[in-house]
């Protein structure tokens, strides 16, 4: 088997040895268990309705020296954007020079006159810069196709794509091992660190991003659990007093430096954009005031600007007194007549980029008609300053793994710094995307193939960057209680996550019974099945068939698998995914494998045919995310907030599905089959079949199920057990009023002489259930307004650098 490749063989023996020893259907196996890794850990790129990362198997290697020669190219490059930010947001002499035209600059949306005058966050003006490279096809050499400076993406999809691919091809990872990742993300949290403005305490860091809509938010929950920084929405800060604030229902908590992932127009509603929901209003005033770091610098975005590409190359001798060592394609920008001249004329062979990306996508004048160049033309002509022509650039290749073998792919890498101790440090390679197809475009919004890249030198594998600047670890301190956002939906994780293990539960239950005596409508089976369904459709909501037995496996099948209805298993683990994935920096990693599962076991419900048997599948996932929260969480505030809403969740449904199922007479040996159909759902039946046969149980079954499932405080599916645990959550939350309520309610529903309750009228039975619901939903109600109260929902109303136009190169 041949590898195809063009440009440099680099490290290509380590390619050609792994290929040779899996072959083409180890490569193949390789690419399959990369797209179940990815599903299992829930890398997703897209937002909501996105698509799942795609990671092609095989890395892209470079060597050492290679890697040396890149690195001081990109560090010298860094050194000179950084000069530029600081000349355009200070004195701007390159303005009044004209070596940058004013026009390319005041045109561009990355600037933003309002932020003039504020000074840099630490040393430098880019703490943090991405660099999209390439190399010639015919030279070899490396090309810088675009900088990212504003909000850079990437590096957690970098990391997350090591970690999987070394992973399916740990024989290649071994024998050529490439330099670790992990001082990078050490290097980049120190820098941070280091960029804040007080030096009297330890900072406290957070990352700004726009909830989990965004179409990179997967990959900002992995970097704030890298970097060990809470996840924040702008409805969790508050600017008072010049400063910014982290808000919880404690108080609030002075914020030293925002990790920025909300684009700088939008970061600010009050100074830029009225229309904002993303942005924290004062923002730029407080960081004029030099209270708070934001990295980047709000407007950092300028130098995005592909105008000064063109530029560079000139500017560099003149700021830093050496020729730039990174060459870009060549650039004409339309501003200037000559060169829009050029570009008029060679239309149909260059590039077309504007200036603003976000305002039209770069076209490739080749792939354009007669009328497509007449319509360029025509803007060109009448904004000159928005547009540029770019020379175009024939990528080198590299293999991917294709339905067919391998096969060549077109390939650019962007690289990652982070500046600390005074210089720019950089991510060993970074992250390669390689084309899907043949054709010109490299996008992730295109379906772009991402690829691991290894800079392979045995001798400098270890991790070599270590912190060497004064004032302790680089670690964030978290506040006593998080923000009521943050708790709102660590609430309605354990809520979501019980209600899914419930209603499976019970379904499980239904679907035996209907297996066992749905065709036979007139027995007292039957009538034990027509009484859970009944006591399912109040719960739940939705019709289960309960008038017509016969029917009920049809009515089950969809209470299980349809999505979009309040109430079924489907609706219940959405929803739940949904509250994690906003707060994925709380997460357990292992939850997300868990989580992905139950996505595909509800996914996949419809084409299986053992109804009971997917339900079981359901509730082993459950399980797992309940033992994943009981051995991962701290038992903090946190810990207290996830418990808590489970608890109220149990409570609340085990009451109501006592009142349901006993709230109406039946013949006595029917209502004892509804008891133990009950404490099945209820997963009690044992407990109470070996307190039965030791005599411990009351004679009748119905009075015993309600005794278990109501006033046993030893019993942790019982009302009175999720009562107690929820007095401790609240202690543990700090709210002793609450928590006396919920002992008070504990103590009361034990107390309940549920013999003589059932003794008489089954009005009774539904009358004290009312009251003991009553009594929960103002408990929830009273916890949701003390502690979980917050502004209105924000939404993601931008689109990231991967799901713009497509970059051409």
């Amino acid at each position: 088997m041949t590898v195809p490749t063009e440009g440099p063989s680099v490290g290509i023996s380590a390619v050609v040895d792994a290929v040779e020893r899996l072959g083409a259907d180890g490569l193949a196996a390789a690419r399959t268990e990369l797209v179940r890794l990815v599903e299992d850990e829930g890398i997703r790129y897209g937002g909501e309705g996105g698509r799942h990362w795609s990671i092609d198997p095989l890395p892209l290697l470079l060597q050492a020296e290679e890697w040396a020669t890149l690195e001081a190219g990109l560090a010298q490059r860094a050194r000179l954007l950084d000069l530029v930010l600081g000349d355009l947001y200070g004195e701007q002499r390159l303005l009044s020079s004209g070596a940058v035209p004013a026009e390319a600059v005041w045109g561009h949306p990355g600037f933003l006159h309002r932020a003039a005058g504020v000074p840099a966050p630490g040393e430098g003006w880019l703490p943090l810069l991405a660099t999209d490279v390439g190399r010639d096809a015919a030279t070899g050499t490396w090309l810088v196709l675009a900088d990212r400076a504003d909000a850079p993406a990437g590096v957690g999809y970098a990391m997350a794509t090591r970690r999987l691919t070394t992973r399916v091809m740990a024989d290649l990872h071994h024998d050529a091992p490439p330099a670790r990742m992990r001082s990078f993300f050490s290097a980049m949290r120190a820098g941070v660190q280091q960029a804040a403005p007080r030096t009297d305490h330890t900072p406290r860091g957070v990352l700004l991003w726009s909830g989990a809509a965004d179409e990179t938010a997967y990959e900002q929950g992995f970097l704030a659990t890298l970097l060990g920084y809470t996840l924040v929405e702008a409805e969790d800060l508050l600017v008072r007093d010049g400063q910014v604030w982290l808000t919880s229902a404690e108080g609030r908590a002075l914020v030293d430096v925002i990790l920025r992932r909300v684009p700088s127009d939008l970061a600010d509603p009050l100074e830029f954009r009225s229309d904002s929901q993303l942005g924290v209003a004062g923002l730029l005033e407080a960081a004029r005031l030099g209270t708070v770091a934001t990295l980047n610098p709000l407007g950092s975005g300028v130098v995005e600007n592909p105008a000064l590409l063109g530029l560079l190359p000139a500017l560099a001798p003149q700021l830093l007194g050496e020729d730039l060592a990174l060459a870009t394609p060549e650039t004409w920008w339309c501003g200037d007549p000559a060169q829009r001249s050029h570009v008029l004329t060679h239309l149909d062979s260059l590039v077309i980029k504007p200036i603003n990306r976000d305002r039209a996508p770069s076209r490739a004048g080749w792939e354009l008609d007669a009328a497509g160049r007449d319509a360029v033309r025509a803007r060109i002509a009448a904004e000159p300053w928005a547009w540029c022509g770019q020379a175009p650039v024939e990528l080198s290749t590299e293999p991917v793994v294709g339905d067919h073998g391998l096969e060549p792919r077109r390939v650019v890498v962007r690289t990652f710094g982070a500046r600390v101790d005074g210089e720019h440090v950089f991510l060993p390679g970074g992250l390669a995307r390689a084309a899907r197809g043949p054709d010109f475009r490299i996008a992730s919004a295109d379906g772009a193939l991402a690829k691991d890249v290894w800079v392979l030198d045995p001798a400098e594998a270890q991790e070599t960057w270590a912190r060497t600047f004064d004032g302790g670890g680089a670690v964030v301190q978290r506040v006593q209680a998080p923000a009521p956002r943050v708790a709102d939906n660590l609430v309605w994780f354990g809520r979501y996550a019980e209600r899914a293990d419930g209603t499976a539960r019970l379904l499980r239950v239904a679907a035996d019974l209907a297996q066992d005596h749905g065709r036979r409508p007139g027995s007292r089976g039957a009538q034990t099945l027509a009484a859970m369904l009944d006591a399912g459709e109040r719960l739940t909501g939705l019709e289960l068939s309960s008038g017509d037995v016969t029917a009920a496996l049809t009515h089950l099948r969809h209470a299980m698998s349809r999505t979009a209805t309040t109430g079924t298993v489907a609706h219940s683990v959405r929803r739940l995914v949904d509250a994690a994935n906003q707060v994925p920096d709380i997460m357990s990693g292992d939850v997300w494998h868990v989580l992905s599962r139950l996505e595909r076991l509800v996914a996949g419900a419809p084409r299986r045919h053992d109804l009971a048997g997917v339900l079981g599948d359901v509730v082993t996932q459950t399980l797992a995310v309940a033992g994943i929260n009981a051995e991962s969480l701290t038992r903090d505030v946190t810990w207290a907030f996830v418990d808590a809403g489970t608890r109220l969740e149990r409570a609340q449904r085990t009451v109501a599905l006592v009142q349901h199922a006993f709230g109406v007479s039946r013949a006595l040996v029917v209502e004892n089959q509804v008891a133990e159909s009950l404490l099945a759902a209820c997963e009690s039946a044992i407990t109470y079949r070996r307190r039965a046969a030791s005599g411990e149980a009351h004679d009748r079954p119905a009075v015993a199920a309600a005794q278990l499932l109501l006033a046993d405080r030893t019993n942790p599916r019982s009302a009175a057990y999720q009562m107690d645990r929820l007095a401790e959550d609240l202690g543990l939350v700090g709210d002793d009023e609450l928590a006396t309520r919920a002992d008070e309610l504990a103590w009361g529903l034990a107390a309940s002489d549920l013999e003589e309750l059932f003794a008489g009228p089954r009005d009774r039975v539904v009358d004290a259930a009312v009251v003991w619901q009553a009594a929960l939903r103002d408990l929830a109600d009273a916890l949701h307004r003390r502690h979980l109260t917050r502004s209105a929902p924000r939404r993601a109303t931008l689109s990231d650098w991967w799901s713009g136009p497509a970059e051409e190169h």
